[in-house]
């Protein structure tokens, strides 16, 4: 018995809309196999390079709206700077600098040592240091119409005043240096290189004060022989102009005498101590020490470049340590001082004959002396192992004995 139903319109097209839609899936999953097939089995035959791939995309861009920028060139090019030795050549392991000297300053060649004229009486000499001190005012002239014995007792007259007012200018002094002296203990300013030195001047003063007053009293005529022959016995404040400068110029000849009589001495004590860079006392006195070449004692003519008294001669290797140790402080407050920079021409010629450099001329001018000044200072500052302030400074003053 054949049963037929009927389907409505509306159901019948959707239920031919779906097997449709079906089919097509199925087809396009086919077709999407066979395409998958295909470019695994292209992949396997063939491989592209990635610099092929680069050159692939690179050859695809688009030329730059922008033109490639030229070099730019310098119409006045600066100077080129060339690298550092110590960025250039790297040093594996740091070595410590050795110090260097400063070289000997080069000046006008200084006068050699003078032949001495032949020494006038004292008569003589006692004239021309009273007319010179009469000229600068030290002493009060004689009058016009005063003869001969009024003239010669007006000029005893005014060298007893003049001695008079030395004595009496000692005396002032100690009072100052008590002051200054005074001043440091209650905790002030220590005192300046002027102080100091002054301190020192009346120290000697007034060591030499008992026999210059009984030399005066009894023999005044004795004091032109005095300043001529041994001059250290008067005292600062004593002496006339003339003799002053008598004494200046004849203990910077016997120093120039020193040093060129005996240079053969002070290179021997450059070339023995050239290494070390220090010279000891001891060794000076010691005959023979130097390379064999026998030396009756260096120390005296070390003390005579210097301008150390020679007697006695048997306190001379301790003069020569004291003088030096003397130096070394003044060397010091010189430096704190700026090298000398408010010194005088003559005080100048004083600092350098108290350290052996008598070499210089009267055209050098204050700045040329400053300059060797300076060189001392920093010559005697380097300190080399072993050494000290007095065996250096031997070195120093052997450097400038053997300097052409």
């Amino acid at each position: 018995m054949f049963i037929s139903s009927v389907v409505p319109p509306r159901q019948l097209h959707l239920v031919l809309s779906g097997q449709r839609l079906a089919s097509g899936r199925l087809q396009l999953a086919s077709h999407h196999a066979r395409v998958g097939r295909t470019i695994s089995a292209r992949f396997a035959s063939t491989s592209t390079s990635s610099s092929d791939v680069k050159s692939s995309h690179t050859s695809n861009l688009p030329p730059s709206a922008v033109p490639p920028r030229k070099h730019r060139v310098e119409l006045k090019p600066g100077p080129l700077k060339t690298p550092s030795p110590s960025s250039t050549t790297p040093r594996p392991h740091s070595t410590p600098t050795k110090q260097t000297q400063p070289s000997f300053p080069a000046f006008r060649p200084y006068p050699k040592p003078s032949t001495p004229d032949p020494v006038p009486s004292a008569i003589e000499l006692a004239k021309r240091d009273i007319a010179d001190a009469t000229a600068q005012g030290v002493l009060r002239p004689a009058p016009h119409d005063a003869g001969s014995i009024k003239r010669f007792t007006h000029q005893a007259i005014e060298l007893f005043k003049f001695y008079f007012r030395g004595l009496k200018a000692i005396n002032t002094h100690r009072k100052q240096a008590a002051a200054i002296r005074a001043r440091v203990a209650a905790g002030g300013p220590a005192p300046s290189r002027a102080e100091s030195r002054f301190i020192e001047t009346f120290q000697q003063d007034a060591l030499k004060l008992i026999p210059f007053v009984i030399i005066v009293l009894v023999m005044e005529e004795l004091i032109p022989f005095i300043a001529l022959y041994v001059p250290r016995m008067l005292p600062s404040t004593c002496i006339l102009p003339g003799q002053r400068d008598r004494i200046n110029a004849k203990a910077r000849n016997n120093q120039l005498l020193a040093l060129v009589k005996h240079r053969q001495l002070f290179e021997l004590l450059r070339k023995e101590s050239e290494s070390s860079g220090f010279i000891t006392t001891h060794s000076l006195s010691q005959p023979g020490a130097l390379c064999g070449y026998y030396i009756f004692n260096a120390v005296q003519e070390l003390r005579r470049a210097i301008g150390i008294p020679a007697w006695p001669p048997q306190l001379a290797q301790w003069r020569l340590q004291r003088h030096l140790q003397n130096i070394s402080s003044d060397d010091k407050m010189l430096k704190q001082e700026g090298y000398g920079r408010d010194l005088t021409l003559p005080e100048l010629k004083e600092a350098l004959q108290e350290r052996g450099m008598s070499t210089f001329s009267d055209k050098n001018s204050a700045d040329e002396l400053r300059a060797q000044l300076k060189w001392w200072i920093d010559m005697s500052e380097i300190m080399p192992e072993g050494a000290d302030a007095v065996s250096r400074r031997l070195f120093v003053l052997g450097t400038i004995g053997s300097h052409e």
